[in-house]
C-alpha cells in the first residue's frame, strides 16, 4: 500500500544547503495523515 501526498517546501524548512531539515518530516507525516 502506497500513500502519495504532495507538499510545498518553503525556505523556512531547509537548512542552509537547501535540504530539507530532519524534523520537519514530522509536520508533513503529520499533514498528510490528517488529511
Amino acid at each position: 500500500m502506497s500513500h502519495s501526498f504532495p507538499v510545498r517546501i518553503f525556505y523556512e524548512d531547509t537548512d542552509m544547503a537547501g535540504v530539507v531539515y530532519y524534523a520537519n518530516y514530522l509536520r508533513y507525516i503529520e499533514r498528510a495523515r490528517s488529511d
